[in-house]
């Protein structure tokens, strides 16, 4: 008893404590059910800052996109917080670009200018813009780029952001080294440290110093680039930009190479691939490689130079920097052609000539020179308008009305145009319904004659006490008459159940005639019949007129084939009797003559629809086989139809059957 009350006591606390966790449940589940936006705002944002924390501290084995970004996106996505939302996608694309993974980074970049430009948030359009414009710039689309910056500056000059519009002065200074056009990047890089100054901007600072310390490096004037490097440096190191350090270091080694200071350049560039490794941006490792090459050419370490050349050769590769392939391959060419190895040394050539050709052309010249003038022109205007009003507002005027008459006269050929097709598209809608139309009513209506007959047969069995016919023909009967319903529901029907329909209609044929013909129907064995579609009793007017008006006439003998095969990737059908004949046929019109000229127009129309759906050809032809063999008779019917399968059901976009 003590024991049994010891158990009821443990099962009442068990039952209490379940009830209590799913009463906590439910509360938590209301609690973030409630459209609480504010709630739900401060924790997307603070997602959005674990993820940063830490990103931070697991840099090397921390995904771009991790747990922490994806629920902060579900919350922002139901309660419609856009700007988090780009923010979340901006996060995302900065991380794999600095991990090189650049068609990455373009998704989520992508991503997040959409979102600021239908939210018409001008801030957020200048910043990530510019953003997507780093990843042109590190895939060398140059142009592209400094479509983008050139974007970005004058969204951030009209809303008086400083700081975008620093951004993208720098980011139009480094295509402009691209362009080796050096005296007009450090024209934008000073431009951009004066902002960076005024802010009070450490890491613009840190940007800008490095980039007209490599600008000047390229003028040869390598002691006063040292100078901008150790200033970029400093600033790195107070702010503890991994990034940051590791390109400052590759720019001491461009430094100590030019002044033949090697084992200088090499501590450099060890310390440079260190950091790069640590951030996982494999375009700087690709240059810390490709330097350290460089250096132990230079040294003439060739074997050395080899090893590191082709290692940055493989990561330039693989994320598709033009640049690193140019610079490596031209240092392979030298490096061969110093060890007498011709081959090689043509084969690299080759490939730096072909990507610098790529790189520096013509048209991105022409296109950074026509948009440089264009903002000036742009400059100018704005002054003229500001000392013009009223005459640029009777301009707007004026332009405004011509712009109303055009749209009218636009809009009234549109309308027309558009009221021209839809008239044609709802007659030929009108056309189509009625071959539909026809094709059902074709279907639903069997030869009376036949029916007559069949019900004939079935009374002449009963009066003889014949029931074992009589139940095998009105089993039969009632089946042909269900498949006849249900087809013409459908506008196509699998190939096994038209041969299924055509069994039952000879079959009973067959049972009231006196004297009984033969039938065979066949499919070729390469044809799936469950998967190969038709047009439901496409056949079946045809198997009649061989019955009622080819071997009708014989007496004895008749025989009747069907076949089904492929040919020329068509479905090919074959209805073959040795009756008397179609011309014999025609001379003395039979009762339901009015019926089988009608199933040939609609077959003919049938066809017609196939051929417009399909764009593919459909047809049949009816041959006197006499004409061709004067000693044999009958009539050979051949369709040859597009192959369909239940596959392209919804590209045919009609009902299937679904047996």
């Amino acid at each position: 008893m003590k024991a049994f009350v010891g158990i009821s006591f443990y099962l009442l606390l068990v039952v209490v404590f379940l009830s209590c966790q799913k009463t906590i449940k439910k509360a938590n589940h209301n609690q973030f059910s409630t459209p609480l936006l504010q709630t739900d705002s401060t924790i997307v944002s603070n997602l959005i800052n674990q993820s940063i924390t830490f990103f931070e501290k697991n840099i090397i084995t921390a995904t771009a996109y991790d747990d922490y970004l994806k629920q902060a996106e579900e919350i922002a996505i139901k309660n419609n917080f856009n700007e988090q939302l780009s923010q979340i996608y901006n996060v995302v694309g900065v991380r794999h670009r600095n991990r090189s993974e650049y068609n990455k980074a373009l998704i989520y970049h992508d991503k997040a200018v959409k979102i600021a430009r239908d939210i018409e948030n001008k801030s957020l359009m200048a910043k990530y813009i510019n953003t997507l414009a780093v990843v042109y710039r590190r895939i060398d689309e140059n142009k592209h780029a400094l479509d983008l910056h050139m974007e970005a500056m004058k969204i951030a000059e009209n809303i008086r952001d400083t700081f975008q519009t620093s951004v993208a002065i720098n980011g139009i200074g480094n295509i402009y080294i691209n362009l080796k056009r050096y005296h007009s990047a450090i024209e934008y890089f000073k431009k951009s440290l004066a902002i960076a100054q005024n802010r009070n901007n450490i890491l613009g600072l840190a940007i800008n110093n490095n980039n007209i310390g490599e600008t000047l490096l390229k003028m040869n004037l390598v002691d006063s680039a040292l100078v901008y490097f150790t200033k970029s440096l400093n600033y790195n190191t107070q702010i503890n930009s991994t990034v940051g350090k590791a390109i400052n270091h590759n720019s001491f080694a461009y430094a100590y190479n030019m002044k033949k200071q090697y084992n200088l350049a090499i501590q450099h560039l060890e310390k440079a691939l260190i950091f790069n490794k640590q951030s996982r941006d494999r375009i700087n490792i690709s240059v810390s490689y490709s330097t350290l090459g460089e250096t132990y050419y230079l040294k003439k370490d060739y074997p050395n130079a080899i090893n590191n050349l082709n290692t940055g050769l493989k990561i330039a590769e693989d994320i598709g920097s033009k640049y690193q392939i140019e610079a490596c391959s031209r240092l392979l060419s030298k490096i061969y052609e110093s060890l007498s190895n011709n081959k090689k040394a043509l084969l690299h050539l080759k490939i730096a000539e072909a990507y610098k050709d790529s790189i520096i052309n013509e048209e991105n010249l022409r296109h950074s020179t026509t948009l440089e003038t264009m903002r000036k022109f742009e400059q100018t205007q704005n002054q003229l308008t500001a000392l013009n009003n009223k005459t640029e507002l009777q301009k707007k005027l004026i332009l405004q009305q011509k712009k109303t008459i055009t749209g009218t006269i636009i809009l009234a050929i549109v309308l027309i145009i558009a009221a021209v097709l839809v008239y044609r598209q709802i007659k030929l809608r009108s056309k189509y319904n009625n071959i539909l139309m026809q094709q059902r009513l074709l279907r639903t209506q069997m030869n009376p004659h036949f029916i007559f007959n069949a019900l004939s047969a079935i009374q002449v069995y009963i009066l003889e006490n014949d029931m074992e016919k009589s139940s095998l023909f009105l089993s039969d009967f009632a089946s042909l008459m269900r498949q006849v319903l249900r087809s013409s529901q459908y506008e196509y029907m699998p190939l096994s159940e038209e041969k299924k329909m055509l069994d039952y209609y000879l079959e009973l044929q067959r049972l009231r005639f006196v004297h009984p013909f033969s039938y065979k129907i066949t499919i070729a064995e390469d044809i799936d019949a469950d998967n190969i579609l038709l047009p439901p009793m496409i056949t079946q007017p045809f198997v009649e007129n061989a019955v009622e008006h080819g071997i009708k006439g014989l007496g004895t003998n008749g025989r009747i084939e069907v076949r089904f095969f492929i040919m020329d990737s068509n479905l090919a059908i074959e209805i073959e009797d040795n009756g008397i004949g179609w011309k014999a046929s025609q001379k003395t019109p039979p009762i339901g003559k009015k019926h089988e000229s009608m199933a040939i127009k609609i077959t003919n129309e049938r066809l017609d629809v196939i051929r417009r759906v399909t764009h593919k050809k459909a047809y049949f032809k009816i041959i006197d086989i006499q004409e061709n063999t004067p000693n044999q008779s009958g009539v050979l019917v051949q369709f040859e139809l597009p192959i369909l399968s239940r596959d392209q059901k919804t590209k045919l976009n009609k009902k299937v059957k679904p047996f």
